[in-house]
């Protein structure tokens, strides 16, 4: 049974996050409401999951993923107008990301999907994200290299795997799949999977 460690501003957000997961049957081993609390009991604690408050979490999600470490899984809630956290979530690949004023039911299948080893990225998140994202390219912003998922998913899709097929392979969700897509193309400069698979050699995805 997975374990669990929740950090959000609000008391009240808080508590029904531990509702959450006690209704869902997992394992609740801290709460708390601010990010040195959230470090510490992390620490203490060694979750499999953290629930964050984005605006808590991403100084964690950051060197969690400059170290390569593989827990606690992170699921972050973010504000809905917080442009350059959703894009940094998406971005730095957390392990879900949903809105913080999301219907309940949504932060839940998100929480069921992280639990059971997938990413799961609200389409509202992850279009307001990419939209960021967008317009920091369209601003000039210099690509980095691909992360090692969207290297896993553009090796795929040269493949020629469909979205479905590389989800199940990853243990990602098809949306989740078309957001790394969508980062791959504009990265590598290329106009679709097409383009993609011919390109593969070159592009060293082959």
């Amino acid at each position: 049974m997975a374990r669990l460690l929740i950090a959000d501003r609000l008391p009240l957000l808080l508590a029904g996050l531990a509702s959450l997961v006690e209704d869902a049957g997992l394992t609740l081993v801290a709460r708390c409401g601010d990010a040195a609390a959230a470090e510490r009991l992390t620490a203490e604690h060694d979750p499999d999951i953290a629930v964050l408050d984005a605006a808590l979490g991403l100084d964690i999600l950051r060197r969690q993923r400059a170290d390569g470490a593989a827990r606690p899984r992170l699921m972050l809630l973010a504000d809905a107008d917080a442009q350059d956290a959703l894009a940094e979530a998406v971005e730095l690949e957390a392990d879900g990301l949903v809105l913080r004023d999301a219907p309940l039911e949504r932060v839940a299948r998100c929480l069921e999907a992280v639990a059971a080893g997938e990413q799961w990225i609200d389409n509202d998140a992850l279009r307001r994200g990419l939209g960021e994202l967008g317009r920091r390219e369209a601003q000039g912003a210099r690509s980095r290299p691909l992360t090692k998922r969207e290297a896993d998913v553009a090796r795929l899709a040269a493949k020629g795997l469909r979205n479905r097929d590389i989800a199940a392979a990853l243990g990602l969700t098809e949306g989740t799949v078309k957001l790394h897509l969508n980062r791959v193309f504009a990265k590598l400069r290329v106009d679709g999977r097409a383009a993609l698979a011919a390109n593969a050699r070159e592009l060293g995805l082959a």
